[in-house]
């Protein structure tokens, strides 16, 4: 039945079950769409759905003529209302409106197999109002978690690059361009395995006074054999690194890190010496099922950085 559902597709229409049924839908492969009705403040039901449900598993409707969202409840329904619950899906999640727009528009082409969507690799891509750059798909790791294992869209774009893009390459996917707060080196991989260009494009944006962030798994230090952090001085402003665990037979256990027994110490490593060179020093987790999050953030803060869990199957 769950092979069937997944290669026919289909959609719970009008969505108006709780969280543990929405997850049960999505496993069997359907997408759950949601109504008007979630703008109705006493549905808690419906917004705990939007809040434990990937939107990548998600479309919009407004169930016309039924079911008006706010203000218009009371009055006939009609598609152009459909925006109202957009907001509101973009509310909950902590995603722009512009975000949820692209998410379910691609959720909707893919569903009813609509033709004309671009599934090239993107190298800039927005999300929220961060900027973020895809410049590889490789890493050190290979995390049980990654999302990249099942697919390589996050929030409405495709990141399967076909070729690692040249500093040129990047520097024009960004143009001139600035309908942003920051630059993020993320994509789907490890920048920092990127290091020249990281650099070469960090330092062209930072003399246009642009913020970087460069999301990293903290063992590039470990892959190059020499401390590279002194190199990233001046060039971001903020580091954050995938931390995941409080000690190393977890950390080996959820990264299968290729650097055994001193992965998970070259990350803490990484941390205390990336105070000396960055402003702003961030610890993240991601909240797999059974790993300890204090004990993560109790580490976190005994090395002298900030701490920040990541949500369990929610990628970007």
């Amino acid at each position: 039945m769950t092979a069937d559902a997944s290669r026919v597709g289909g959609v719970l229409h009008c969505f108006s079950g709780d969280a543990a049924m929405a997850g049960e839908c999505v496993a069997l492969g359907f997408y759950i769409s949601i109504p008007g009705t979630v703008t109705y403040p006493a549905n808690t039901a419906l917004h705990e759905v939007v809040r434990q449900t990937k939107i990548e598993h998600m479309l919009l409707e407004t169930d016309c003529p039924y079911l008006t969202p706010i203000p218009h409840r009371g009055k006939r329904n009609e598609p152009a209302y459909v925006r109202l619950a957009a907001e509101k899906v973009a509310e909950l999640k902590g995603l722009t409106l512009a975000d949820v727009a692209r998410i379910t528009t691609r959720n909707t082409a893919q569903l009813f197999r609509i033709a004309g969507m671009d599934y090239n690799a993107t190298l800039a891509y927005k999300i929220r109002n961060s900027l973020y750059l895809n410049i590889t798909n490789r890493c050190s790791n290979h995390c049980t978690f990654c999302a990249k294992f099942e697919d390589f869209t996050v929030k409405g774009h495709q990141l399967l690059l076909d070729h690692e893009p040249t500093t040129a390459e990047v520097l024009a996917a960004i143009g001139s361009r600035s309908d942003f707060d920051e630059v993020v080196f993320c994509g789907y991989g490890e920048p920092l395995l990127r290091l020249d260009l990281v650099k070469e494009v960090a330092a062209v944006l930072k003399s246009r006074g642009t913020k970087i962030r460069i999301n990293t798994d903290g063992q590039a230090n470990l892959v190059y054999g020499r401390n590279i952090l002194p190199e990233l001085a001046g060039l971001a402003d903020t580091v954050s690194v995938s931390l995941n665990a409080a000690d190393a037979a977890t950390y080996g256990a959820l990264c299968n890190t290729p650097f055994g027994d001193i992965g998970f110490q070259g990350v803490c490593d990484f941390l205390q010496e990336a105070v000396r060179h960055i402003p702003n020093v961030v610890a993240t987790a991601v909240t797999v099922p059974g790993v300890d999050i204090a004990a993560v953030k109790r580490l976190a803060l005994s090395l002298g950085v900030q701490f920040r869990e990541r949500e369990y199957a929610e990628v970007g």
